[in-house]
């Protein structure tokens, strides 16, 4: 019986040599393949392009929706609240040097300035706005005021946020998580939050182009 296994393991190891030898002279017929030479991936693609100079993009501007247009309307016909709510904006965006005031939103402004300064203190949620979206630098005198305004019950905070989201429908300006849901939270108030948006937006609309952010050039 022992010499039997022997013999068994013997030829077992005779065939697993001859195999060996039959896949070593199977290799040897494979032709060598010419070097494949490697495609360019989307991605070396993309780092081309990238190192690549940039070309200047075609200026764009902001649009409001048939609703914007509609509700901005409306607010206007009620003793002017849209167009009086759109001055403040316009005053942060001429001082950018991004527009230039009309001879009545000057006017306006002003009247609202003698109101106790509301037409300033409007103004000053809006440059807060355009700082965090990287568009200018507030003031010391500015600063202060906000952090006054947020003391009160976090009313600067909240008049911020609709002007955040005009500039966020704009595409210069990522919302945080906390202002989108204080965004919602305003819009389920009877849409309060969105019809405060509006006059933003509307004075981002007169915009003859949107300007670029950091983040975009």
């Amino acid at each position: 019986m022992a010499s039997t296994e022997v013999s068994d393991t013997a030829g077992s190891d005779t065939t697993a040599s001859e195999s060996v030898s039959s896949e070593s002279t199977d290799t040897n017929l494979i032709p060598v393949q010419p070097p494949v030479t490697a495609l360019s991936s989307p991605a070396s693609t993309e780092v081309a392009d990238y190192a690549a100079p940039r070309q200047l993009v075609p200026a764009r501007r902001l649009l409001l929706t048939a609703a914007e247009q509609f509700w901005y309307v409306l607010h206007c016909i009620a003793f002017g609240a849209g167009y009086l709510a759109k001055v403040p904006t316009k005053k942060a965006l001429s001082e950018v040097g991004l527009t230039e005031l009309t001879g009545a939103e000057k006017f306006w402004y002003v009247v609202q300035c003698i109101s106790f300064g509301a037409g300033y203190f409007a103004k000053v949620s809006v440059k807060k706005a355009m700082s965090d979206a990287g568009l200018v630098q507030m003031t010391d005198a500015e600063h202060v005021w906000y952090v006054l305004q947020c003391i009160a019950f976090g009313s600067g905070y909240f008049a911020k946020i609709s002007t955040s989201k005009a500039l966020s429908d704009a595409g210069l300006l990522r919302m945080t998580d906390a202002a989108q849901f204080w965004y919602v939270v305003q819009c389920i108030s009877f849409g309060a939050g969105y019809f405060a948006k509006i006059p933003h937006k509307k004075a981002l609309s007169e915009l003859s182009a949107l300007p670029a952010t950091p983040e975009s050039s």
